[in-house]
């Protein structure tokens, strides 16, 4: 792990050390820089988690990632830091799904610092968190973006965000710690069955300092903190591509075919557009 060149490119200055200073400075940085996107799996390429590939992806390529990747990277880095951490799976209910028939396909971070439990998670799309929580605190908790919550019921915690003046919960999880061999269980499904969501569809998230962008097959959309929402259908494959350069800010140089590319995104587009 050079930790330095993970630093640079988050943007982070000074010393780092283990302590609740660093890690929230970190967890800041790490999603406005590294970008939330699924353009491997999208274009059929594969998905590794092996620490050098993710690294080497996420830092060296200027890649982004979704969220094994991303807290498997921010995980090798907060170890190296001096940091104890654990890695957990989730089931996500954002879309409505009951915990009891979603599947475990998120991971997540706890970090101990002193006598607290923090939760870190910097791969959670379009409200990827921008700040760690406290675990055992139900209260809101505010981070540079959204509030967030983390409320239990027996073993199981669950994660939910505040939007406007609504809650929405985000995912559910306990407090096994998982195996790299879990991970990669899951990530083989995520990243190549064919019923996937990042196998058929093209997803984007960064946040910015006054809010977020965020991408789906062909719907782009910005937040800013103030409650205003802007959205625009793009309409062909070169917008995307302008979006992913300029927008999300990925490098696609020497890890992404754009024949492939370009290929999958008109085929998207094309069925976008015949479902509005």
């Amino acid at each position: 792990m050079n930790i330095e060149k993970y630093l640079a490119r988050i943007g982070f200055t000074g010393t780092p050390a283990a302590n609740l200073e660093t890690l929230r400075e970190i967890h800041h940085l790490h999603p406005l820089a590294i970008p939330f996107e699924n353009i491997s799996s999208f274009t059929g390429a594969p998905v590794s988690l092996e620490p050098d590939a993710v690294f080497h992806k996420l830092v060296t390529q200027g890649r982004g990632g979704y969220c094994f990747e991303q807290n498997l990277l921010l995980a090798q880095v907060l170890r190296d830091i001096g940091f104890g951490v654990s890695t957990h799976a989730a089931r996500v209910i954002w879309h409505g799904i009951d915990k009891s028939t979603a599947p475990r396909t998120h991971m997540l971070l706890r970090i101990g610092i002193g006598q607290d439990d923090w939760i870190a998670d910097v791969g959670f799309g379009g409200l990827t968190m921008t700040a760690p929580l406290k675990l055992h605190d139900p209260s809101s908790q505010s981070s540079p973006h959204e509030e967030y919550r983390i409320t239990r019921d027996g073993d199981d915690y669950m994660i939910s965000a505040k939007l406007g003046d609504t809650w929405k919960a985000m995912y559910v999880f306990d407090l096994s710690s998982q195996q790299p061999a879990d991970f990669a269980l899951a990530n083989y499904f995520v990243a190549t069955h064919p019923e996937s969501r990042f196998v058929q569809n093209l997803v984007m998230a960064r946040p910015f300092k006054n809010g977020r962008h965020a991408f789906f097959n062909n719907i782009w959309v910005k937040y800013s903190r103030d409650g205003q929402k802007t959205e625009k259908a793009l309409g062909n494959s070169a917008e995307v591509m302008t979006l992913i350069d300029e927008i999300f800010r990925i490098s696609l140089q020497g890890s992404v075919d754009p024949n492939v590319l370009h290929k999958r995104l008109a085929e998207k587009l094309t069925e976008s557009a015949q479902n509005q």
